[in-house]
């Protein structure tokens, strides 16, 4: 590795754009997770009105959690992968 390299892969913004669903995702989640815990809308007012509501928050704020995550890992092994001594299956370092 070169010493004026960083080893920290450039991050692009394709990977902001997925962490900002990643965001927006945990904020879903909590929504439907504070209705289930109080079972009461806390964090905003009326909404979710009730338990289906709740649950529909919950599955789909930890899908959304869970593809950003997956989807921000590839962008980060992308941009290691385009810097010059990126380790793969024929050059191991």
């Amino acid at each position: 590795m070169q010493p004026n390299r960083s080893p920290l892969p450039r991050l692009t913004p394709a990977f902001w754009g997925w962490a900002l669903l990643d965001l927006i995702g945990v904020l879903i989640l909590a929504v439907g997770a504070a209705w289930l815990i109080e079972g009461r809308a806390s964090i905003l007012p009326g909404f979710p009105a009730n338990a289906v509501h709740a649950w529909s928050c919950v599955i789909g704020g930890g899908a959304l959690l869970f593809v950003a995550a997956v989807k921000m890992m590839v962008e980060v092994m992308h941009a290691a992968s385009r810097q010059n001594h990126a380790a793969n299956d024929a050059n191991f370092s």
